[in-house]
């Protein structure tokens, strides 16, 4: 086999295909993943990603690939294909490498870029529906149920909800989903649909998940089905305003000065109906509430009185127990 080059020549590329749509283009610095078939001049070739089953992956113009591969991968778009001849000279010299490539082959490569992202990488958000009435929007706490795909950049379905019976729901900023999706869900009214393109180091890594490849670029299209409004974490019940003041003529809505858990329960379900407090969504509110009176009923005699609420130095010198009440009701 004769291969014919110039000491002086570059690299030589043939733009194959482009995606109509082009936002960005790899740049020195950028991890990409990328199919490839490997020939020499004659045709014949020496190797192949898609054998393996695997893309390439690597840092683009850091030196961990051949000096003309390097240079090839720069200026790329997701989806785009190409054919790059590179001269021995800035593939593996007059050498070669093993058994594989002779001593000054020219090498010719077809690409297909899968995806590439920047270690920089924030989310990126595209809204594509939005209700004209948006009043509430989703925030860390929140209690949501939302729809999903999930594909990689090339279209391939990765998972979805509709193969369940039943969209999933989940508590924002609580560490259930990756990253990059609770960012994306974050800031959506009910009905609005976005697509969300998550960095690997806000979704799976460069571990990858079951069915997920190893450092790849995640395409989430989502919809907000239902939204609950949350309460911090650790807290049961929060005063969406000041709590009343004093708290237990309040509590005591037959003013028997007793307040017992009939009457516990139907003071804070009345604060829940008149919009003043909230409790946490998702769960029991009959047993979180049970759990709010257990705490504040500290003799255990079935009935919470005026002196149960006070400030009892000699049990916390440091953080009155009752502060959780008086502030924000919480148990756990």
């Amino acid at each position: 086999m004769i291969d014919l080059f110039n000491p002086k020549d570059d690299i030589a590329v043939v733009v194959k295909e482009v995606p109509k749509t082009c936002t960005r283009k790899t740049v020195v610095g950028d991890y990409i993943r990328y199919h490839y078939n490997g020939t020499f001049q004659d045709g014949s070739g020496f190797d192949t990603s898609y054998q393996r089953n695997s893309t390439y992956n690597t840092y683009i113009g850091m030196g961990y690939v051949i000096q003309g591969m390097d240079k090839a991968l720069q200026g790329l778009c997701i989806g785009e294909k190409r054919r790059v001849i590179l001269p021995p000279h800035m593939a593996y010299g007059e050498k070669g490498t093993g058994d594989i490539i002779p001593g000054s082959a020219v090498l010719v490569f077809d690409i297909h870029v899968i995806d590439f992202h920047n270690p920089k990488d924030l989310i990126e958000i595209k809204v594509t529906s939005k209700p004209k009435k948006c009043n509430l929007t989703s925030e860390v706490d929140d209690l949501i149920q939302y729809r999903y795909n999930c594909s990689l950049m090339d279209g391939t379905l990765l998972y979805s909800s509709d193969h369940y019976e039943k969209a999933p729901i989940t508590t924002l900023g609580a560490n259930k989903v990756i990253e990059g999706l609770d960012e994306g869900l974050r800031g959506m009214c009910v009905g609005e649909k976005r697509v969300v393109i998550v960095p690997p180091h806000l979704g799976h890594g460069e571990n990858g998940a079951k069915g997920v490849p190893s450092s790849a670029v995640l395409h989430f299209e989502l919809e907000l089905l239902d939204l609950q409004k949350g309460v911090p974490d650790g807290y049961m019940f929060v005063w969406l305003g000041d709590s009343p003041d004093p708290l237990f003529p309040a509590m005591d809505l037959n003013k028997d000065l007793s307040v017992p858990l009939e009457e516990f329960t139907a003071f804070i379900n009345i604060q829940v109906a008149e919009g003043t407090g909230r409790l946490r969504p998702g769960m029991d509110a009959d047993g979180i509430i049970k759990d709010m009176f257990n705490n504040q009923d500290r003799n255990r005699d079935g009935k919470i009185v005026a002196e149960e609420l006070k400030l009892k130095v000699e049990e916390d010198s440091d953080k009155a127990r009752h502060e959780e009440l008086t502030h924000v009701l919480s148990m756990y």
